[in-house]
């Protein structure tokens, strides 16, 4: 048994820097980080850095197939997607929300499972990895390595800053993946 631990960054700021209350989300976290990994891989975005830096990582590995999901595949939805976030719905629950969006969902969630397989074939046996990426990446490789509806997984919210899964691989295939929730930091 290998465990690839994904996180979602940290908040950020327009400049993709971490904000004060970034920091602090990154410090409540770490207290739910289990030192040292096998190895530590970040999304190629600047905020997956200094997430992974702010939780005291050790050097990291670039892995682009744990980058943000693209806007493309998702915009013949955005009206459906706007009107169920202004009824009250995340922006990650709002996709999963809607049927024919779930197509493009897998497309994002299949690179990341093959990342997560792919970083589990480099640990040792009974290792561990830890890795930063985003909301509405990891959602999608939950859901497309259990092969189980979202809500059955996350239930009715998206994760949240710096929280995520822990995805357990056996003979390359995700066996188990937990939801890590964190406490709201105010």
């Amino acid at each position: 048994m290998r465990i690839v631990e994904l996180r979602r960054h940290a908040e950020r700021d327009a400049n993709e820097d971490l904000t004060a209350k970034g920091v602090e989300q990154c410090a409540a976290a770490k207290r739910t980080l289990d030192f040292p990994y096998d190895a530590y891989l970040i999304s190629p975005a600047k905020r997956a850095k200094l997430t992974m830096e702010a939780f005291g990582g050790g050097p990291a590995i670039v892995e682009e197939r744990l980058a943000p999901r693209p806007r493309p595949p998702f915009e013949p939805f955005a009206h459906r997607h706007e009107a169920l976030m202004s009824a009250g719905m995340d922006a990650v629950t709002a996709w999963f929300a809607i049927p024919e969006a779930r197509t493009a969902l897998a497309e994002v969630g299949r690179p990341a499972l093959a990342a997560v397989l792919d970083i589990a074939a480099i640990l040792p046996e009974g290792g561990r990895a830890l890795a930063v990426s985003h909301g509405g990446t990891i959602e999608p490789f939950a859901v497309t390595a259990l092969g189980r509806p979202y809500p059955s997984i996350f239930g009715d919210r998206e994760l949240a800053y710096c929280e995520g899964v822990r995805a357990y691989v056996l003979e390359a295939r995700v066996s188990r993946v937990d939801v890590i929730r964190l406490p709201v930091v105010p």
